[in-house]
């Protein structure tokens, strides 16, 4: 064998490595996810008076909403918010109709890392930074946007629940719950979850059992995430930058496509988006421009919803879980449909650039808002609200 041979031969070694370490991080996400749905379960049974009063609460839409973004600003992950609340419905303790504005929370909140990437640049020239903060700004604004029109249909109309639902019964399922015949991905996946909720329960409370089971499944999600994308992002390296240079010289659908692919193969809208922030910042591209990738992007990580969701489709009540991963998926679908076919109405774009230049002009306004939008006002608002049925 040649050094070319040899060489060649390594990289495939190391492929199947990488797909190997893919399949089992995505088995141990499951695992986390059933986990911590296990342990409401175990304690719903038992005694559902706080998951009574979690849901009492969430029915105002605005308490969810503003749950949603407080914490997924907190972990730095709307898939781990999002994973947590298809958990939450699919084992009943919340009502989808309660979840579905957690979601869109979420959908704001996970903005934060890529305002993060742009800070990197506060220290620089204002043109700079300016631009920085623009291209981060892109999402806040169509998140915003897109919550605003889709909260308004959704509480008007019940736009999302009635949606989702029915693209969630098209799914087979049985009656009793149970897909037809004996699926191994859901019995690999419960077998765990079932074998540590029985270890709890021989010497410990239900109450016991959910923290545990609840903090584990919480812990090994977010581990799993992390790693998922860092194992994707070091596979595809040079696939992203190639994919996403490809985009941005080809027309906006194209970009479009491309960020719903890249987002939903390293399953991380923020490593997507945060990509593009340094090349906005030096002038290399404009807001424009990455604007379809950043959008394709939030219909991309739409997809770990929808992953978490199946570990749930032997429960009675999975099929509301899949509903809410669905209605996560068709929230961002809304908002690309109104925000991009039609140049118009490419207000995310115009908004993002408008605000960058206030707020750049003093960088304490940068902070404020920040601190407003992810943390201040949220916290004030499920305050006021959750008392308000």
């Amino acid at each position: 064998m040649n050094p070319s041979q040899y060489d060649g031969f390594n990289q495939k070694i190391g492929l199947i490595a990488r797909l190997a370490l893919f399949v089992f991080l995505v088995y141990l996400f499951l695992v986390a996810v059933k986990m911590f749905g296990t342990g409401v379960t175990t304690y719903t049974n038992y005694n559902n008076s706080i998951l009574e009063t979690l849901a009492s609460q969430l029915k105002n839409p605005f308490t969810g909403l503003c749950l949603g973004i407080i914490l997924t600003a907190l972990m730095q992950s709307s898939s781990a918010t999002t994973s947590i609340s298809v958990a939450m419905v699919a084992t009943g303790a919340i009502p989808l109709e309660g979840a579905i504005p957690i979601a869109m929370g979420a959908n704001i909140g996970a903005a934060l890392p890529c305002t993060i990437v742009s800070l990197t640049h506060i220290g620089g020239e204002r043109r700079t930074f300016t631009r920085a903060f623009s291209a981060s700004l892109i999402l806040d604004t169509f998140n915003i946007l897109t919550v605003l029109i889709c909260f308004t249909l959704e509480m008007t109309f019940g736009y999302l629940t009635k949606a989702s639902t029915f693209l969630a019964s098209l799914v087979p399922v049985s009656a009793a719950g149970n897909s037809p015949g004996f699926n191994p991905i859901s019995y690999a996946v419960d077998t765990p979850a079932k074998g540590i909720q029985n270890m709890c329960l021989m010497g410990l409370s239900p109450l016991t059992t959910l923290i545990i089971m609840g903090t584990l499944g919480l812990i090994i999600m977010i581990f799993s995430l992390v790693y998922i994308t860092k194992n994707m992002k070091s596979l595809m390296a040079d696939k992203i930058e190639d994919w996403l240079n490809r985009a941005l010289s080809q027309n906006g659908y194209i970009g479009l496509l491309v960020g719903v692919i890249v987002t939903m193969l390293i399953q991380s809208s923020g490593i997507t988006t945060s990509l593009l922030v340094p090349l906005v910042a030096v002038g290399v591209l404009s807001v424009k421009k990455i604007y379809p990738i950043v959008i394709g992007a939030k219909v991309g990580t739409t997809i770990t919803a929808i992953l978490a969701a199946t570990a749930f489709l032997n429960t009675p009540n999975g099929q509301m879980g899949l509903a809410l991963a669905f209605a996560h998926t068709l929230f961002n679908i809304t908002g690309v449909i109104l925000f991009y076919p039609i140049p118009q109405m490419r207000f995310p774009i115009f908004l993002s650039r408008r605000l960058s230049i206030i707020l750049a002009r003093r960088r304490r306004y940068v902070v404020g808002w920040i601190a407003m939008l992810y943390f201040i006002l949220p916290a004030l608002g499920f305050l006021l609200f959750r008392n308000f049925n």
